[in-house]
């Protein structure tokens, strides 16, 4: 990767000194990711991509390179997967017991297989192991130390998980939390309780259709924050896939009337929580979500006769630096205009977020060796007026007994 000066425009960026990033080469860090490496702390980044690191589109392949160059040694960076005698297939790590037959057997079909084979892999390791979990279309912006990890760790700290906050993308109460970026401590009772209802809903099952039918899923509702996209005629095939996060919310209204466990007070009190929206999906939202819009600015060459293109690939690239902390390469799944997600994967535009010469180039470069000078704003939650959730983990309200013993019987 070439090297490259701040630009003058950047007064909200500033320059990370060599001593805190990982700059051995290239083949040496991904030779370092196909192998195994024993677990010694909670600082882990957990990824998945199943058939293995090695069968990564490239413009995944780069960005999990940079985030092991951007964390540096404190951090180990695992890609797991589901290649049989892989160093880091997921059993490695994990039993079996997680996982309901269809992940086990291997049965898994439908659309979005690979998704939801990843949706049930990344919570049973946060809860092992502790870490941050994170989606290969991640490109990190800033360091998870100030984000989440120093949060979580201080000494006075009363926080055991941290969450990317995108309300109104998933539900349109507030509080909803994507499950593409979660931190947690290890033994993290929220993440246990959350991924042992998202396992419920595979029993006997292959695919996600029709999940949104599933009285746990009933529990809180369909993704209707889908409808401000435009599809209304799909919020029952988007709760499906995104269903996961719907148990998310499930998870936070939960009032769990086998343990006392209360979801609400362990969200107010032991959450760090981040606005997910403008610090992740900023490149989208400036370009009014056309992936194709985003391709343009950053194939523009750094040498490009065209000053003004040049000024606004430029302009795009440092505000996504200095005023979001990250971009989230996602995929527009409900229909309507491509997102990058979906243009990467094409033939011809693999390359289309690093390509040399570009200021793809100078993004990616600076996503590594630039850092923004503004802090990590914490979110308060609001007062909730909605109710608790009298049920289990696994067990709906409707089958739930509703009575609570003892101090929590108030709620």
């Amino acid at each position: 990767m070439a090297k490259f000066v701040l630009p003058e425009s950047a007064t909200g960026l500033r320059v990370v000194s060599d001593s805190r990033l990982d700059l051995r080469p290239e083949a040496e860090i991904v030779q370092e990711l196909r192998s195994f490496r024993p677990i010694t702390s909670e600082k882990n980044v957990w990824a998945f991509w199943d058939k293995s690191l090695d069968s990564m589109c490239p413009s995944y392949r780069c960005t999990v390179i940079n985030w092991v160059r951007k964390l540096g040694s404190s951090w180990t960076v695992r890609i797991v997967d589901l290649t049989e005698g892989s160093p880091n297939n997921v059993y490695n790590y994990v039993g079996k017991d997680w996982f309901p037959d269809c992940f086990v057997n291997r049965t898994m079909d439908g659309r979005h297989a690979a998704q939801h084979a990843a949706d049930l892999v990344r919570l049973p390791l946060l809860f092992e192991y502790g870490g941050v979990w994170m989606d290969v279309g991640n490109m990190l912006h800033t360091h998870l130390d100030p984000l989440f990890w120093d949060h979580l760790t201080a000494p006075d700290s009363t926080y055991e998980m941290a969450v990317w906050i995108i309300t109104g993308q998933i539900r349109k109460q507030w509080g909803s939390f994507g499950n593409y970026m979660v931190a947690a401590r290890k033994g993290c009772v929220f993440i246990e309780n959350w991924h042992n209802c998202y396992k419920e809903l595979w029993k006997g099952r292959t695919n996600a259709n029709g999940f949104h039918k599933l009285p746990l899923v009933e529990d809180i509702g369909l993704a209707e924050g889908m409808a401000d996209w435009n599809f209304q005629d799909k919020i029952r095939e988007m709760s499906d896939y995104v269903a996961q996060m719907l148990i998310g919310d499930r998870t936070r209204n939960l009032l769990d009337v086998s343990t006392g466990w209360n979801g609400r007070e362990f969200w107010e009190n032991k959450v760090f929580m981040v606005e997910g929206i403008l610090n992740g999906v900023l490149g989208a939202i400036k370009t009014d979500f056309d992936g194709a819009k985003q391709v343009d600015l950053f194939t523009t060459p750094l040498d490009d006769p065209d000053v003004e293109k040049r000024q606004a690939a430029e302009a795009f690239v440092i505000e996504m630096l200095e005023k979001s902390h990250m971009y989230k390469v996602y995929h527009n799944s409900a229909g309507g205009l491509p997102a990058l997600g979906d243009l990467v994967k094409k033939e011809g535009f693999r390359d289309a977020d690093h390509r040399p010469g570009t200021f793809g180039e100078m993004y990616r470069y600076g996503t590594v060796h630039w850092e923004s000078a503004r802090g990590v704003d914490r979110l308060i939650p609001p007062p909730s007026d909605e109710e608790l959730i009298r049920a289990t983990p696994t067990t709906p309200a409707t089958h739930a007994e509703v009575r609570v013993k003892g101090p929590l019987s108030e709620y």
